[in-house]
């Protein structure tokens, strides 16, 4: 099976330590996934990072690694970089983010071809790269189409979700489960489309909606929450390596639970 892994390669600075870790919701997908498919799919990585600086080094070390093919533009600019805060509770806080280089992201003749071989194609969006999401929708895509709506619990855009639809296969949605409004709205739209719906509550677990069928599955406990960056990231990963394979959508929620709770015990979006 071949994975493309379309999107944003960047980093995240912590603060106020201001260390610098890989992130990037495609680059942290890409890493997970990696750990979570089998050793014989074949895992591609398509991004664009800016040049000569710490935050392209450190990006680009964190992919550049066996089992993953890299397809990364090197270009003048800046690296893209998500600014965090985490509190005492190991719940992360999004200060600012700075997509750089992002904002001239195109695909190559290569890259394209890519895309188009791909027995899956998982890319995010969110508000700040929506020219990336428009590139990657417009190219010719034969595989399944996965795409994770990651800004969706705060910028939510149901326009840009109903106006593309018939092109996705698979929605991610990370929300609170207060937000039942938007999970209703979400339902209403796998109703009519029968597309799959994968929505993420925290530690209230998750729900999967495809038609008129629902599955919920809970969260797993841990010991300790260290830092939930890149748990929306591992549990997209755990549930694809699943269902990409079986096309149960419970075991999938199962393994993507997994994945997220072995994530959130540690420092940064990826296990080392």
């Amino acid at each position: 099976m071949k994975i493309a892994c379309v999107g944003d390669c960047g980093v995240d600075r912590y603060l106020p330590s201001n260390s610098l870790l890989p992130g990037g919701i495609t680059a942290n997908f890409t890493r997970q996934a990696r750990r979570c498919f089998k050793t014989a799919d074949k895992i591609s990585i398509i991004s664009m990072v800016g040049n000569g600086e710490p935050e392209a080094t450190v990006a680009l070390a964190a992919v550049r690694v066996t089992g993953i093919d890299c397809f990364i533009t090197v270009h003048p600019g800046t690296t893209p970089v998500q600014y965090i805060e985490i509190t005492k509770s190991g719940e992360k806080n999004f200060t600012r983010y700075e997509p750089g280089i992002l904002g001239h992201f195109d695909l190559d003749v290569a890259q394209r071809r890519i895309l188009k071989e791909a027995d899956l194609v998982m890319t995010p969006v969110y508000w700040q790269i929506h020219n990336v999401f428009e590139k990657v929708l417009a190219s010719d895509i034969t595989g399944t189409l996965a795409v994770d709506f990651s800004d969706f619990s705060t910028d939510p855009d149901f326009d840009l979700l109903e106006q593309n639809i018939e092109k996705i296969d698979i929605a991610f949605f990370g929300l609170n489960h207060h937000q039942t409004e938007m999970i209703d709205r979400i339902s209403k739209i796998t109703e009519k489309t029968n597309k799959l719906m994968v929505i993420t509550l925290g530690d209230m677990g998750s729900i999967a909606i495809k038609g008129n069928k629902k599955i919920s599955r809970p969260a797993l406990p841990v010991d300790q929450v260290v830092d939930t960056t890149g748990a929306g990231d591992a549990f997209a990963a755990g549930f694809l390596s699943s269902y990409m394979h079986d096309q149960k959508i419970d075991l999938a929620l199962e393994k993507g639970a997994v994945i997220a709770a072995e994530t959130i015990q540690h420092v940064g979006s990826v296990p080392n």
